[in-house]
């Protein structure tokens, strides 16, 4: 990972000036146990009521900017949802230098930029149609860097413009193309009724006097978060168990899973870093993904990548139950194959309903196709007994 790459040793970087009290508060919330919990709770406070994971992913994409492979954030949501609020309390929290908030923004315009103009920030488009076109976004997060030459007179002219930077859009539009999606966290809104009815109750609230003295403590929040960033170094980070985490290879999705979980593991850690050890590899200085840093990033991309067994039809998720009940359990996952003529025979289905719904299987990648082994179609189950209890989980992470 291009985390790795080595970096002028970091003494060299200037040290924020701020307020003796301000360093000492924001240093005692870099160093909390409970520093999500802290974050969650400062956007509600703010106004900004549930969507608890959105919260905190929007805050570590944020923080991500100061990494070589920032995160970046697309809201969708239908129009009036509150996508916009999600993402203007998280620029709230950036400090105001290393934000760049624009309502539209054409491919030139972004090649034409000063060299350093958007290296380590965060760039918020408000609407994703304020985008001409992606590609010189979807370059610049690739590649680090955008290049254009042009000839003005009898002279050949290159502009560079430097990364890396976190990008934020929001939009209505749930197509979206899927080089874009590789490259972003896609994030829903709750658009449910029960979310609809706290939101209203704290926009009554913000007009009692409960809510104007909350509102007299907002400066104080938006220090804090300011001043914690400021302070943050641009560690490289290594995650020891990289190799141990397995994503199953059956999938193709895999290819785009894979890379965005592991750097929001290392955008957990690099949070993180005022409780870490700093390490030294020459003049490399450098932090570790720890095994609590995994589990919070296992956590938000289980809820913002994974999938629901309600997502299902009940006969598709019925069927998934069999079958992880057909095949044993100690036998290696690798090994959980099987024909439609065992299913058949296990379930009792007729060829019509299994078709039907093992297609739906198939769709989700709960299932394969192998191939086939004497003109049989052979599958396998990808599904290993996960979200029984409700939750979202991850397909294929182990």
């Amino acid at each position: 990972m291009n985390n790795l790459a080595y970096k002028e040793p970091l003494e060299l970087e200037p040290i924020p000036m701020m307020p003796f009290e301000q360093r000492k508060e924001a240093e005692r919330f870099g160093k909390s146990e409970a520093i999500f919990e802290e974050i969650e709770d400062d956007y509600t406070k703010l106004g900004l009521i549930g969507e608890e994971h959105n919260k905190i992913l929007s805050y570590i994409a944020a923080v991500s900017r100061k990494m070589d492979t920032p995160l970046n954030i697309l809201v969708l949501s239908s129009s009036g949802a509150g996508k916009s609020a999600l993402q203007d309390k998280t620029l709230k929290l950036t400090p105001e230098e290393d934000v760049i908030r624009t309502s539209s923004i054409t491919d030139k315009a972004i090649f034409y930029m000063e060299k350093d103009a958007l290296k380590n920030k965060v760039l918020a488009i408000e609407e994703a149609c304020g985008v001409r076109d992606m590609y010189a976004l979807r370059t610049l997060i690739t590649e680090g860097h955008l290049t254009i030459e042009t000839v003005s007179g009898c002279k050949l002219r290159r502009n560079t413009v430097e990364g890396p930077v976190s990008v934020f859009q929001t939009t209505t539009n749930p197509d979206i193309n899927p080089e874009t999606k590789s490259r972003f966290f896609i994030l829903g809104v709750d658009e449910s009724r029960s979310q609809t009815q706290k939101i209203l109750s704290s926009q009554r609230k913000a007009h009692t006097l409960e809510g104007i003295i909350q509102r007299a403590s907002h400066e104080e929040i938006l220090t804090k978060h300011h001043c914690f960033q400021r302070l943050l170094r641009n560690y490289a980070v290594v995650n020891p168990y990289a190799e141990s985490l397995f994503y199953g290879d059956d999938r193709l999705q895999a290819r785009r899973d894979q890379p965005k979980f592991l750097n929001l593991c290392c955008a957990v850690a690099f949070l993180n870093q005022m409780k870490k050890e700093v390490k030294y590899h020459g003049e490399l200085e450098y932090i570790e993904v720890d095994i609590d840093d995994i589990e919070m990033a296992t956590e938000l991309a289980s809820e913002i990548l994974g999938m629901s067994l309600d997502d299902l039809s009940l006969p598709a998720r019925d069927l998934l139950m069999q079958l992880d009940e057909m095949l044993p359990k100690n036998k290696a996952r690798f090994d959980r194959t099987f024909t439609r003529r065992e299913v058949m025979e296990h379930t009792g289905w007729a060829k019509t309903r299994l078709h039907i719904h093992l297609q739906e299987l198939l769709d989700y990648e709960l299932v394969v196709k192998t191939g086939k082994r004497n003109c049989v179609e052979q599958y396998k189950l990808i599904y290993n007994g996960e979200g029984k209890n409700g939750k979202k989980f991850l397909i294929g992470l182990m």
